[in-house]
């Protein structure tokens, strides 16, 4: 437990003692009135090394309930000064579920440097709005605006009897969905990396609930809304970068408990991203020293293998194209460090000396690479002995 403007928030940090510098905290915002304990199975299933910060929001829950609003906005200012009180720094890779994925939309919105990917589990969509299903409805020959009021009455009648905090957020989610006080820019995805996981088997998990009474089929509106929801999420998936849909049709709202290990899949494909796009982008924020503890921490918590030698050297090359000679030697050295058999990290290492002015600290890594590139025959041999040459005249 920990206190925001007076509130306990309850939370659970795990993997927090390994952490590196620049390495991803991975955020669970459960679903509304549902407690963090719901991902317990995600969470054993990512394993070790991966940092992850699980909360209850206010008001659900063991967390207090706010005298604010639970509007998406506030909640994005609640996690904001939790992550401040606990010390938790960016970048974060935030993981929704339902209504929670409304959520951490905001979030990623009002912060986006910080968000290094996005998991949405069978999320809201534009379909779930009041006047997206009039239309819906309207386009099967119904009577759009009855049957919507129909149901949008049923989800509102559901949560009448429950506690405090969790009947605050199902009225912001009521209004939201209402268009009374929403943010329509929160149904689209923010220009992250995501991941999209939904459940396919709707009627199964839509056995009426709550006995409800409709002008129709009650089945046959979820089952129509659900496809429309698939389409949706799909046309707003395909206009993603490093982003994919995946559907269980086998299963439904619950993915996390009923498909954990895929769940904890799709978070370590964003965790662990594409680490050469990572090393350029950090390039680009950190100065020499920050990047060197950055490149660090990185390779510590990739799989092995993910990153090789020729990808690192042309990294480096890529620093030097970008006039960032301090930035190169750092993975230049890395390279050094990890292959010293290799002819090639020499001739590198080399190039970021002269590159820094150091001609005569140079000479001898060009002239280890010639060694090395004449033992092993290397295809670059004759390079080698070109750079030694340039620079033995100034020795």
């Amino acid at each position: 437990m920990t206190k925001i403007d007076g509130k306990s928030i309850s939370f659970e940090l795990y993997e927090i003692e390994k952490r590196h510098f620049g390495q991803p905290l991975v955020i669970l915002e459960s679903n509304h009135a549902s407690s963090f304990d719901t991902w317990n199975k995600v969470i054993n299933n990512l394993g070790e090394n991966v940092p992850i910060l699980a909360y209850d929001r206010a008001g659900i829950g063991n967390s207090d309930q706010f005298d604010e609003s639970p509007t998406p906005e506030n909640r994005t200012r609640q996690l904001k000064k939790l992550l401040e009180k606990l010390n938790l720094e960016p970048p974060y890779i935030l993981v929704g579920h339902g209504w929670a994925s409304i959520l951490i939309k905001d979030f990623a919105m009002t912060y986006p440097e910080s968000v290094e990917g996005m998991i949405y589990i069978d999320p809201v969509d534009e379909s779930s709005s009041f006047e997206k299903m009039i239309t819906i409805f309207n386009q099967e020959g119904w009577d759009g605006g009855k049957i919507a009021n129909e149901f949008f009455e049923l989800r509102k009648e559901r949560f009448q009897q429950a506690p405090a905090g969790i009947k605050a957020e199902a009225q912001v989610m009521y209004e939201f969905a209402k268009g009374e006080k929403s943010n329509t820019k929160l149904y689209d995805f923010p220009e992250i990396p995501s991941a999209v996981l939904l459940g396919g088997n709707q009627e199964s998990y839509m056995k009426n609930p709550f006995e409800p009474k409709l002008s129709v089929d009650y089945l046959q509106v979820v089952n129509l809304l659900q496809r429309h929801r698939i389409s949706n999420l799909t046309d707003l998936i395909l206009s993603q970068q490093d982003s994919e849909m995946i559907i269980l049709s086998k299963y439904m709202h619950y993915l996390h408990l009923q498909e954990p290990e895929k769940i904890a899949e799709s978070v370590r494909s964003k965790y662990f991203g594409d680490p050469a796009k990572k090393i350029i982008s950090a390039s680009q924020t950190y100065g020499p020293e920050d990047f060197q503890n950055y490149v660090e921490g990185l390779i510590s918590y990739q799989p092995e293998g993910k990153l090789t030698e020729p990808q690192i050297n042309m990294l480096g090359y890529d620093q030097l194209r970008r006039d960032q000679p301090e930035h190169a030697m750092v993975l230049f050295s890395y390279n050094l460090e990890q292959n010293p058999e290799s002819a090639n990290v020499y001739d590198s290492m080399g190039d970021g000396l002269v590159a820094l002015g150091k001609t005569k600290e140079a000479i001898p890594y060009f002239e280890k690479a010639v060694k090395l590139g004449e033992k092993s025959q290397h295809r670059d041999l004759g390079i080698f002995k070109k750079n030694l040459a340039s620079v033995s005249g100034e020795k």
